[in-house]
């Protein structure tokens, strides 16, 4: 029998396994990609579930060697209870799954892991005693602009982390997660895939605790260029999370780092000597930062501004800056008319004079949604163009992660902001933030009239069913006591028919009427002259207006005809809804879609849609109801009555 002999996976080759299966890829498609067995990749991707990390472990009897230790854990620091290498795997385990267990809403969940992270090739040179000013300066300025119940993250590179300052300070915080740079790794390129890991696991923590600091120290340019980068990529840097830069560079060597700065919630600390540090704000479509406070050892931490720490930096610009921002036609809220001729896209700058040209077609934007950013833009001091999404769909994120639409063009900044109103779910939060509500609006189901239609038992309408069995009711009741009466006090029966006449009203003759029969047949002559002239008078309204049936009332009835077609938005908040969900009506709607039964339309093409599709009855229209207000209004101008 032959022996087979297995290769050891390196630590480059786990590194990019876990990231791989972080992305999205399937075990199968890992294990092709990579060159090993889907055993291996299943191993290392439970171990990094379970443990947070993808280092070897030590045998019993043999030392570790030195690129062993590269890849160890250091240690993560969370809740003030610590995870030491030097403990056993076993009692690691158990901390782990008892710190990764929600007890209660107090109980936040941990974030887990703890790696190297390097990406300089010459780190600069530092020692024990360097970086305490720096350190006291953000213990000073954290402790400043705490709120409680938040959590704090921190990334660093070269002198000692200011965690344990800052915990001893503000006490035991909801979640604290530290991540540390070991020094001289072996292959960059490992490292910066757990880097990208190590901040993507951060975000899961970041998407969980309602508020979160982060520390980042570094004096190294390089770290702080790829952790920025990392960050935007991940989505970290969201405006709710508040960021602090530690730095003994000089604020000057910090320009590469303004743009990404200035749209998040930022501070720098710049400490270039021992005697003078300043606490820096990053101002929004600026190049220029402003002091917000001073340090020395003598004074201590002093505000230089009538601003507070993380102020409110979109409240209104210094300077005025000329924005982008994404809109799509959404009657009533945006409305876009289009003339072709040579002339400039024109919203609201038609008052400021902005004007610009964009393939010979002349758009010209209104509604009501112009008017608040015409509003915002006098309020915060900027001016603003509109620009169109290539696709004309509002947008999601996919499942492959990409982005589409208004909210992809906002996801890689190719504007600043979007005009609505969206819908708000999940999967584009993850991309963009939102404004307090604006509107609230439910869907309406818009179909053709139905054609007028004689109903053969329409002399029945008038009247309800319980009316009916009532009236009938009663008249059998009168009978059957006319006759037992009859046999108890005369032996000639009455003529049972009298009744049927008086409720026909036709006429008849009485003879002699014994003392009881008369109340008896005055009280139901008295009921059927009400009842016959209720139902007279209901049956000519009735008459007079002609019945045309409206089928669709709930989307119960309309999943009922498999004949008609669903026509809904492109790429809506409500299209990803019945896509994701799995009970209910919507999920047949999901099912009636892979069948092919739902068309997509932008809302460009809604007129179109409306009067070559939806008014023969062979589609029904599914929106929001103010929009289906106003189309059916323009198509009541253009055309008529439906």
């Amino acid at each position: 029998m032959r022996q087979q002999v297995f290769r050891p996976t390196g630590l480059e080759e786990r590194a990019e396994i876990v990231w791989l299966w972080v992305e999205g890829w399937s075990v199968k498609a890992i294990a092709q990609y990579t060159g090993t067995s889907i055993t291996t990749v299943y191993r290392w991707i439970r171990r990094w579930q379970k443990e947070g990390n993808v280092s070897d472990r030590p045998r019993s009897g043999r030392p570790r060697s030195d690129a062993q230790n590269m890849g160890n854990i250091d240690g993560v620091v969370i809740g003030g209870n610590s995870i030491n290498p030097s403990d056993s795997w076993e009692k690691r385990n158990v901390r782990m799954q008892v710190m990764t267990t929600w007890s209660s809403i107090y109980y936040v969940m941990v974030v887990y892991v703890c790696a190297a992270i390097i990406w300089a090739r010459q780190p600069l040179p530092q020692d024990a005693s360097q970086g305490v000013e720096l350190m006291q300066v953000a213990v000073s300025v954290v402790k400043a602009s705490w709120q409680p119940g938040c959590s704090l993250i921190f990334f660093g590179q070269g002198y000692t982390s200011p965690a344990s300052l800052i915990q001893d300070e503000l006490g035991s915080a909801w979640g604290k997660a530290v991540f540390q740079e070991i020094k001289d790794p072996s292959n960059t390129t490992t490292h910066q895939k757990l880097s990208r890991l190590l901040i993507h696991q951060a975000r899961q923590g970041v998407r969980q605790w309602w508020c979160v600091t982060l520390v980042v120290w570094s004096d190294n340019p390089s770290f702080l260029a790829n952790w920025t980068y990392s960050a935007l990529q991940a989505g970290l840097l969201v405006w709710p999370t508040q960021l602090l830069v530690l730095t003994r560079l000089p604020v000057s060597h910090l320009d590469s780092f303004q743009v990404a700065f200035s749209q998040a919630n930022v501070l720098t600390i710049s400490c270039p000597s021992q005697t003078s540090c300043g606490v820096w704000s990053h101002l929004p479509y600026s190049r220029h930062v402003e002091q917000v406070a001073s340090w020395s050892p003598h004074q201590g931490l002093i505000l230089s501004s009538h601003k507070s720490f993380f102020p409110d930096k979109f409240y209104r610009f210094s300077e005025r800056p000329l924005l982008r921002a994404a809109a799509e036609e959404f009657p009533p809220h945006i409305v876009i008319k289009e003339r072709q001729d040579m002339v400039e896209i024109r919203g609201w700058q038609e008052a400021a004079g902005r004007t610009r040209e964009v393939a010979n077609t002349k758009y010209i934007f209104s509604g009501a949604m112009t008017q608040v950013a015409s509003f915002l833009a006098q309020s915060m001091n900027f001016t603003y163009i509109i620009e169109r999404p290539p696709d004309g769909s509002f947008g999601t994120r996919l499942a492959d992660g990409r982005t589409t639409g208004m909210v992809g063009m906002v996801g890689r900044k190719e504007v600043d902001f979007g005009l609505g109103p969206f819908g708000i779910t999940a999967a584009r939060a993850e991309v963009v933030d939102y404004t307090a509500p604006v509107v609230s609006d439910f869907l309406r189901i818009l179909g053709g009239r139905g054609r007028p239609e004689v109903d053969p038992w329409g002399f029945l309408l008038p009247f309800g069913p319980y009316v009916w069995c009532s009236m009938l009711c009663a008249l059998f009741l009168l009978m059957l006591s006319a006759h037992f009466l009859a046999d108890c006090f005369i032996k000639n029966k009455p003529s049972m028919a009298t009744y049927i006449r008086v409720l026909l009203q036709e006429n008849t003759s009485l003879g002699e009427l014994s003392g009881w029969e008369r109340p008896m047949l005055g009280g139901w002559m008295t009921v059927m002259v009400v009842l016959t002239q209720s139902y007279t008078g209901t049956l000519m309204s009735l008459l007079a207006v002609r019945y045309i049936p409206q089928p669709f009332q709930t989307l119960r009835t309309l999943l009922d005809q498999p004949a008609v077609t669903m026509v809904w938005e492109y790429d809506t908040a409500y299209v990803h809804h019945f896509r994701t969900t799995e009970t209910g009506d919507l999920k047949k709607v999901r099912d009636v879609d892979a069948a092919g039964g739902v068309e997509y339309v932008l809302a460009t093409q809604y007129p179109n849609t409306l009067r070559d599709k939806v008014r023969l009855g062979s589609h029904v229209f599914i929106g929001e109801h103010l929009t289906s207000r106003v189309l059916m209004a323009d198509q009541f101008s253009q055309s008529g009555p439906w």
